[in-house]
This record gives C-alpha cells, structure tokens and sequence, in this order.
C-alpha cells in the first residue's frame, strides 16, 4: 500500500458536501418536498427519501471534517515546535480544535436530526454547524497570520471569507426575528403568497453563502496538509510461533 496525502482529507470534505446539496436538493424538489427558489438547506433533507441520502452523506462529511481538523491540528503542533512558539501558542491549537470538532459534530446533528421531526435539536446542530464553524474560521484565520506566517495571500482570502461568513451568520439571526410569527410551521415549502417571505428568502440567501464561503475556506486548509502524507497501517500479531521460531508477523 502506498501513503497518501493528506490534502485530500478536506478536497474530499468539500466535494462530498456539494454532492450532498446538489442530490438532497434535486431529489427534494422532483418530490414537491422543497421550493425550487431558495429552499432552506435543511429543507431539502427534510422528508424520505432526500432525508436518508441528507443523513447519511452529512454524516460522511462531518467524519472527513473531525480528521481534517485533527491533521490540521498536528500540522499546527509540528509547526509551533519547529518555531519555539510559546506555549500559550498550543493552548490556543486545543481551542481552535475543540471548536472544530463542535462545529462537525453539529454538522452531524442536522443531517440525522430533521426538521420537520426534530426541530429542536436540529436548531441545536445548526447552531453549532454554523456558530462554532464561524469560531473555527475565526482561530484558524488569526493563527494563520500571527503564529504560522502563512502565505499573505492565503491568510487574505481566510479573512474575507470569515468576514463574508460573520455577516451572513449575524444576519441571519436578524431575518429570523423578522421571519418569526409568519408562519406558524417553520418547516415545508414557502410560497411568495407567504407572509414574510422576503425575510425568508434573505435568510436563505445568507444561509447558502454562508455553505459556501465556509467550504471554500474548509479546502484552503489542503494548501498546507499537501506537504504531510499518511503512511498505511500496519498490525502485529503479539504471539511468537513457537514451534518455527520465527519473529511475529507483520502486515
């Protein structure tokens, strides 16, 4: 078996999740499940079958995010090590991991956790989806700039698209107050005869370009995990062959 690279974790990461938007949203709609204009995300995984592929496949991404994250995470510790950084500097790694895998984790409470069955917990996952993963972005942009001295146009097109996604995330709690009382069922199809259906659709808008903006940011981190590899596995059987000898076997 030959290593592989590691860049591909979070390459694979974002191709996964646009398939998931694309299949989710091209299934929900042949079904009359979701509006074909500006459907929430999670509107388009919110009833069988669409539900089943949304699960599943968020659930496969958020695996591919906890070890992008996790590789990430080393690559911080090996750098910190190379340049003497202080050891406030690692203390500052563990936050930024711990909000990633949080941020993961509630990717994965949306996708098994639907809307229209489990509201309350899917508020719960998208919260922490999208407040945590903004966090994430947050610590991964500053280290990049103040402890990694990473490329300047690297760290540049972090922070426009942290700021893009702070906006969009404060934004969407604003259309949200606005949306409330509109509708007495937060999950289904809105129509524009749908009071409050402009609030909607600007929610909908920030909610997309948030996906967005946070997948693109999620793939710039290959740009440095290209340089690492991950070598195969490899098992050992503990009990020496008494009868031959022989050393124990390798695989």
């Amino acid at each position: 078996m030959h290593s592989c690279s590691l860049h591909i974790l979070p390459l694979l990461f974002g191709v996964l999740m646009i398939a998931t938007f694309i299949i989710s949203y091209s299934m929900s709609v042949v079904a009359g499940n979701a509006s074909t204009l500006f459907p929430y995300i999670s509107e388009t995984g919110s009833f069988a079958p669409e539900s089943c592929v949304f699960g599943q496949l968020l659930n496969l991404s958020a695996f591919l995010a906890v070890l992008s994250i996790y590789c990430w995470y080393c690559h911080q510790l090996e750098k910190f090590e190379s340049l003497n950084s202080p050891k406030s500097h690692v203390v500052f790694a563990r936050v930024t991991i711990g909000v990633g895998l949080l941020a993961a984790m509630g990717l994965s409470l949306v996708g098994n956790f639907q809307i229209s069955t489990v509201l309350f917990v899917h508020l719960i996952g998208a919260f922490m989806s999208f407040g945590f993963g903004t966090l994430y972005m947050i610590l991964i942009t500053h280290t990049s700039r103040v402890h990694l001295k990473a490329p300047k146009w690297l760290w540049i097109l972090r922070c426009i698209l942290t700021i893009v996604c702070t906006i969009v995330f404060a934004l969407s709690f604003v259309f949200m107050g606005l949306i409330s009382g509109s509708r007495v069922e937060l999950s289904g199809k809105w129509t524009p005869e749908d009071k409050g259906y402009v609030f909607h659709t600007l929610n909908c808008t920030c909610e997309w370009l948030h996906s967005i903006c946070f997948l693109l940011f999620f793939v710039s981190l290959a740009y440095e995990l290209r340089d690492y590899t991950l070598d195969p596995v490899k098992t050992r059987y503990r009990y020496e062959n008494v009868e031959t000898g022989s050393s124990p076997a390798r695989i």
